[in-house]
């Protein structure tokens, strides 16, 4: 390992842990503040229900979807974005753990009097940066997809919420309509019909 590829590696390895430990703060920063609105929105259904049961009245059906332990698909999308969060941020920082330990035995080796060539170590940094690299590119790309998927999830979801069953067929089926009436438009504008004799005359 030479100075030059050193220094190379050192840029690499500080751009890195820059990158890892704002996103590692900010998904954590996220994480909080979703838990704690989840909570909270349990605490005060749970509390609702005690104050319905302490008067001898019906609790609402809503409050009980809300402590998430009558559905359990929404127990477990709770424990998937308590768990989830977890599991990412705890890659991130072993990502920044090995990142440091790496760049610590670079300096070190670029501190010694007479360094010697040190193959493993620049083998070491090599797949460090890489695996490091690609784990970050690929944590930003699986982070874009869930949240566009949340989006269209939440979506269907309130359509379904804010529509009967007719009204939402009676919409697909006017959706269906208008883009075959408009693929039978763009192709009639690509291959118009030919001018008949009267249309020259």
């Amino acid at each position: 390992m030479s100075h030059d590829y050193a220094a190379i590696v050192s840029t690499l390895i500080v751009a890195l842990l820059t990158i890892g430990t704002v996103q590692l703060v900010s998904l954590l920063k996220r994480w909080s503040v979703m838990v704690r609105g989840l909570y909270q929105e349990g605490y005060e259904a749970r509390h609702r229900i005690t104050e319905a049961l302490k008067t001898g009245q019906s609790p609402d059906a809503e409050d009980f979807e809300k402590l998430n332990i009558v559905r359990p698909g929404r127990w477990l999308f709770r424990v998937a974005i308590t768990l989830g969060p977890y599991v990412a941020a705890a890659v991130w920082a072993v990502a920044c753990v090995v990142l440091l330990d790496v760049q610590i035995s670079v300096l070190r080796w670029a501190g010694a009097d007479k360094p010697g060539m040190d193959p493993e170590l620049a083998r070491k940094a090599y797949r460090t940066v890489v695996v490091c690299g690609s784990l970050m590119a690929a944590e930003g790309l699986l982070r874009a997809c869930v949240i566009g998927f949340g989006y269209i999830v939440r979506g269907h979801r309130d359509h379904r919420a804010a529509f009967t069953a007719a009204e939402r067929h009676a919409f697909f089926r006017s959706v269906h309509g208008y883009r075959r009436d408009y693929r039978v438009s763009r192709r009639r504008q690509s291959n118009p019909e030919p001018p008949t004799p009267a249309d020259a005359a």
